[in-house]
């Protein structure tokens, strides 16, 4: 056979269809091709072979020892090269049974997933949800795919190009419903008398609100520091204590805990929350359906 890498693979079903056909008229009807066409592929895959591959037997044509070899194989070869030539493009979300693993820190986990995981238990019921941590440094885990999504403020994922800005997370205070001190809307003074509880996945001392406050030569007292954004308004529910926290988790554990909302008494820049994605996931049907859905419910 000739070089591999100059064969045309055009002709692998025009070598299919004269094999099954044993003759080139019905191959060409098959092919919906012209007999002149047909026979100068036929002439193009005997050079191509070095085999007569067809021998005319009688009135008809019979495949040679070569082709005969060969022709077991030639339809999954065909499909094969379809296959990868144009991938599948189909999901269907009502029957899959796919494990869809996304990464994400506690406050995507509630703010994000917890409505995803609702959606996905009613529009994909045979499907399943891995939820990952997400630690500060994942890029090793995102370069070999290691998951579908990973969701989480906009800064940590700049680098990345496949990525999508969700929304804009605002920050509000809270503090228990009956707090002792504390008016309808808290001056700045009442704010900075109080304890404050921080949120510090990364340990650290402070957080924008003391950025907030430094622009205007001020300080507030951390009573507590704390890494879990759930156990944080519990805590504030059971003391005196005020925190900021995340908009979107302040409404949700308002619910169950008594909790009031208000907001800073000093202006605090809020974050964007993003999903991004491995490049190996780029045009996969299912991961752009559970981007989809992600979008869909918030």
């Amino acid at each position: 056979m000739t070089n591999t890498r100059s064969f045309d693979l055009n002709l692998l079903p025009v070598l299919e269809a004269l094999l099954s056909e044993e003759q080139v008229s019905r191959a060409a009807r098959r092919l919906n091709l012209s007999q002149p066409a047909t026979s100068a592929a036929l002439a193009r895959l005997r050079d191509a072979f070095d085999d007569p591959l067809l021998i005319r037997d009688g009135r008809g044509m019979v495949p040679s020892h070569l082709a005969r070899q060969l022709q077991p194989r030639l339809a999954a070869l065909i499909a094969e090269i379809e296959s990868v030539i144009t991938p599948q493009a189909t999901f269907d979300p009502a029957t899959t049974k796919r494990r869809f693993t996304i990464a994400a820190n506690d406050y995507a986990v509630s703010a994000v997933l917890s409505r995803v995981v609702a959606r996905l238990h009613e529009t994909a019921p045979a499907a399943s949800v891995e939820i990952l941590p997400l630690e500060e440094h994942f890029s090793d885990r995102l370069a070999i795919a290691d998951f579908d999504l990973a969701i989480r403020d906009d800064w940590s994922l700049r680098s990345l190009r496949n990525r999508e800005t969700l929304f804009h997370e605002a920050y509000v205070c809270i503090a228990r419903s009956d707090h002792p001190r504390l008016s309808p809307t808290p001056t700045i003074d009442e704010f900075l008398a109080e304890g404050h509880v921080l949120i510090a996945p990364r340990a650290d001392t402070s957080g924008p609100v003391d950025a907030a406050l430094a622009r205007i030569g001020a300080r507030r007292t951390i009573a507590v520091t704390t890494p879990h954004f759930l156990a944080a308004p519990a805590m504030v529910a059971e003391t005196d204590y005020v925190m900021t926290i995340a908009r979107r988790i302040a409404e949700q554990m308002a619910v169950y805990h008594r909790l009031r909302l208000f907001e800073p008494p000093v202006p605090v820049s809020g974050f964007d929350v993003a999903m991004a994605w491995p490049a190996q996931r780029q045009g996969d049907p299912a991961v752009d359906w559970l981007r989809q859905q992600i979008h869909d419910v918030l």
